[in-house]
């Protein structure tokens, strides 16, 4: 297989497919205290996640990442199941990033078109077959649409925003409207806003484990990964907090609050800074950035799941690779199963809603397979001790359990907190109970699904022994 990536092809990735600027004016709402949670949440989740990650990686740096890592670990139906939960997410992830990016293109136009479904749920379809397309045609357009976006949808635009901050307190001297004194520094922990508010960012900071997977087609994965963390978490955490900071200056938490999402706040940072273009500028960029996002998720978690899943589970022609080294055919079946996805939530009564109903089912389904990584990770310490890994977790065994153990304790509470913690805007305990029970059935179903599939797998492997015994 050529070797098409590099570190810094890596890095950009990571960058494209982790930063989400959409999340700056929501952590920015909760004003000076954002900081320490950013600190904590990647001291809690992304930080044990890229070090654990970055080990496997190196020490069987082959195509599947966690599939590869759960089958050493626990056998081939774990490592199916977790690769079908990973799968699982991009039916939700990919349309509720694609609905970032339709919003954002309404801005383009008119930003009243940005709460109307019967715009947005087009232009998710249509931005979704856009991606799939060209992820067909392999790795190399991926590369390049990811590079530029990492450069100039991510970082350029984060960068616009600190500078505009800057200027507005170095330059124009408008008082910071946002208290930094240390009682505001501090989270309140007593708040269950605030435990939220943690799982929130915890999200917004998963997919370090994503290039991984890509492994078999880069060049000296044994010492580009643990550089490509190193670098990667300066700028995704640098970026996060400036970011957050940036917009605190130039407006208060109270007034970003009430925003729906970075372009709201961007308009009201180009209004009180009188740079109205800015916005469609900032949008352009934002929609170049979600591209190169959408592309890497559209191709990642399918890429392990069809790649890695034992030969017989699922039919050969759902799985078979093209002259691009790309599973297209299992690629169009995914669109179309988002399709319907995207359908069915359209039928939800505003874009908010079926926004945040794909978030959420986003989170619980893509932090399953979490669960089941950290816990691979010492069994695979212990089982194969003697196996070469260029890069281990740093410490000894206290180092690696005391990391192990952070890691999987802050992916169970952000499993679990959704269940305790409804969304605001659940008023009636008509609405709550029915919240809860769609964001249980949904992992349930899924689960049950998986474990059928795998079923009928040994069954037909069963019989075919047992006429092979006869003969």
């Amino acid at each position: 297989m050529k070797k098409v990536m590099r570190l810094w092809d890596i890095v950009l990735m990571n960058v494209t497919a982790i930063i989400g600027l959409r999340w700056l004016p929501i952590a920015a709402g909760y004003g000076a205290s954002s900081i320490s949670l950013w600190i904590l949440a990647a001291l809690l989740f992304f930080i044990p996640l890229g070090i654990i990650s970055t080990e496997l990686a190196t020490a069987w740096p082959d195509e599947g990442g966690l599939y590869v890592w759960t089958k050493q670990a626990y056998g081939e139906k774990p490592a199916f199941l977790v690769s079908w939960f990973y799968w699982a997410n991009s039916f939700f992830y990919s349309p509720s990033l694609l609905t970032f990016l339709a919003v954002t293109l309404a801005f383009l136009f008119d930003p009243a078109l940005a709460s109307n479904k019967y715009f947005v749920c087009p232009v998710v379809l249509g931005l979704l077959w856009l991606v799939t397309l060209l992820n067909i045609h392999g790795m190399q357009i991926v590369k390049k649409l990811s590079n530029l976006g990492g450069l100039f949808g991510t970082l350029l635009p984060g960068i616009i925003i600190i500078v505009l901050a800057i200027i507005a307190v170095l330059v124009w001297h408008r008082p910071i409207p946002t208290d930094y004194s240390l009682t505001h520094l501090l989270p309140n922990f007593g708040s269950k806003s605030n435990i939220a508010f943690l799982s929130i960012l915890m999200f917004s900071m998963a997919g370090i484990e994503l290039t991984p997977i890509l492994a078999g087609e880069t060049e000296n994965p044994q010492k580009t990964f643990p550089r490509s963390l190193f670098i990667s978490t300066i700028l995704i955490l640098a970026t996060y907090i400036i970011g957050t900071v940036a917009i605190t200056w130039i407006i208060t938490p109270e007034k970003i609050g009430a925003a729906s999402g970075i372009m709201d706040a961007l308009v009201i940072i180009s209004k009180d800074l009188n740079v109205p273009f800015i916005t469609s500028i900032m949008a352009l960029m934002l929609l170049l950035g979600g591209l190169g996002g959408a592309c890497v998720w559209i191709i990642a978690p399918i890429k392990m799941f069809f790649e890695s899943t034992k030969q017989g589970v699922l039919p050969e022609s759902f799985t078979r690779l093209n002259e691009n080294n790309v599973p297209a055919r299992a690629m169009i079946s995914q669109s179309l199963i988002i399709t319907i996805v995207v359908i069915a939530t359209s039928f939800l009564p505003s874009v908010n809603v079926f926004y945040e109903t794909l978030v959420l089912m986003a989170t619980i389904t893509y932090f399953i397979p979490y669960l089941v990584m950290f816990a691979a990770f010492l069994k695979l310490r212990k089982s194969h001790p003697h196996r070469e890994r260029p890069y281990r977790v740093p410490g000894g065994k206290f180092s690696v359990w005391a990391i192990s153990a952070i890691g999987f304790s802050s992916v169970l509470l952000a499993i679990v907190l959704p269940f305790f913690i409804p969304p605001a805007d659940l008023a009636s305990a008509h609405d709550i109970l029915m919240y809860k029970i769609e964001i249980a059935m949904g992992p349930i179903i899924f689960f049950i699904l998986g474990y059928f599939i795998y079923w009928l797998y040994e069954r037909k492997q069963s019989r075919l022994k047992l006429l092979l015994r006869k003969y």
